[in-house]
């Protein structure tokens, strides 16, 4: 069954949160370069850059408290006799794109993926596809969106907030390349959205979900999705992380899903590094996100990481867990990781104990060569995820072979998480072109040379 967009959707006006005007910004302009790159195949009477504009300023980007109680998010009792990528549950979905009358279809999706030792798991995630027809050569594009940080609470999924409006970052990105006439496909990842605890930073579980995302969008047998699609997968942050990890995974775990490129923005491929840098930060909370996602999947931890804990510290990671990122930054915007601890250590020293150390350190990326062509980027004014390490990772990749397109800006001090997606808008023109010759085919041999 095929949904269409309703004709006439109510606009709902509501301020961007810091990081939401940022990302605003971002994508904004990453719609009018995608809008260069590829001509649209149904495009509306407004511009691109117009037409985001609009949705960007009068979309929802608030969050219930809590998630609605919904059944179809419940994993099945038993998930023998399927396999990664497999939908286990669908239905049709009307986005809201703030009034804008899109011809595309959208299906919500529950499909069977992997954790990080290699468990089945159910995972949501929304497939959306244009109505036109594709008429260029080849099967019509499939690009997988793995997104930044949206919080721990199931209500903070973007397949729970994309139908109303919500999870504008999402929308703004996918309505980029829905205009080329591509599908996208976007993925909750683990436990968001679904019951269980979001395995933040997770490489494994992220990569496992977003290469199964595609999977799952092709095993819909949507007619505007063929199984020999080519695939890109995209993501900037946590997004970026998540693809930085598919795209060392795709090899072993998804060879046959065709992905053609990856891009990975701000990646935070050293978990260590990145926690002590969002310290004392407006995304300070994040670190309890990263806390309860290792502890959910390496529980071997839990007494550790509660013996250094104070009241405080355990207060605050029973409170991250159910939240989306606005209350996170509300209610613990700027604090200090030395209040959570007994020592009155930061929370890095704890990182940097046995048993935690070694699963800290299993989150590294940059360890296995990428099997398809990857573009990088970050901005040395990146105030969440230090440059340092996303150079370390490419410097990794290209010592073991890679391709690798890397770029690394001197982007200027704005404002705090403005400064960690200011790369962004100087790289979309690139990029956006970047990924469209790969889909098309064309080969890619990086610069790792130079």
């Amino acid at each position: 069954m095929r949904t269409r967009f309703p004709r006439t959707l109510p606009r709902v006006a509501a301020p961007l949160t810091r990081l939401g005007a940022a990302t605003a910004t971002v994508i904004t302009t990453a719609a009018a370069a995608a809008a260069l790159a590829a001509p649209a195949l149904a495009a509306p009477a407004a511009g691109p850059e117009t037409m985001l504009n609009d949705m960007l300023a009068g979309s929802r980007t608030d969050a219930p408290a809590q998630a609605a109680p919904d059944a179809f998010y419940d994993a099945p009792a038993d998930l023998a006799g399927t396999r990664p990528g497999d939908v286990l549950r669908a239905r049709p979905t009307a986005i809201d794109f703030a009034g804008l009358d899109l011809p595309v279809h959208a299906t919500t999706v529950l499909y069977h993926s992997t954790d990080t030792h290699g468990d089945p798991i159910a995972v949501s995630g929304t497939v959306m596809a244009p109505d036109m027809p594709w008429t260029r050569p080849g099967p019509r594009p499939l690009v997988v969106l793995a997104p930044g940080t949206q919080g721990q609470g199931d209500q903070c999924a973007p397949s729970r907030r994309m139908p109303g409006g919500g999870s504008v970052d999402n929308l703004a990105q996918a309505g980029v390349f829905l205009m080329q006439g591509y599908a996208v496909a976007v993925t909750d990842y683990e436990g968001l959205g679904t019951p269980g605890i979001h395995t933040y930073m997770n490489r494994l579980s992220q990569a496992h979900t977003v290469l199964d995302m595609g999977r799952a969008a092709k095993n819909l047998h949507d007619p505007e999705i063929r199984v020999g699609a080519p695939v890109g997968l995209w993501g900037y942050s946590q997004g970026g992380g998540a693809v930085a990890s598919a795209a060392e995974q795709v090899d072993a775990y998804a060879p046959d899903l065709g992905v053609r490129g990856a891009f990975a923005g701000a990646p935070p491929a050293n978990l260590a590094v990145t926690t002590a840098r969002v310290d004392g930060s407006r995304l300070a909370g994040a670190i309890g996100y990263a806390i309860n996602g290792l502890e959910a999947d390496y529980p071997q931890i839990v007494p550790s990481v509660d013996a250094q804990l104070n009241d405080r510290g355990r207060a605050m990671l029973r409170d991250v867990a159910t939240q989306c990122t606005s209350a996170t930054e509300d209610e613990f915007g700027g604090a200090q990781s030395t209040e959570f601890t007994v020592s009155g250590q930061p929370i890095e020293s704890l990182l940097g104990s046995e048993p935690i150390k070694s699963v800290v350190a299993a989150q590294t990326i940059g360890t296995i060569r990428p099997g398809v062509p990857v573009f990088v980027v970050t901005g040395d004014g990146d105030d969440i995820v230090p440059a340092r390490t996303v150079r370390t990772m490419v410097d990794r990749w290209c010592s073991l072979g890679g391709t690798v397109t890397f770029r690394d800006y001197p982007t200027p001090d704005i404002a705090p998480l403005v400064n960690h997606v200011a790369a962004m808008p100087i790289a979309a023109p690139e990029a956006l072109t970047w990924m469209n010759d790969r889909l098309a085919g064309d080969p890619d041999a990086g610069d790792c040379a130079s």
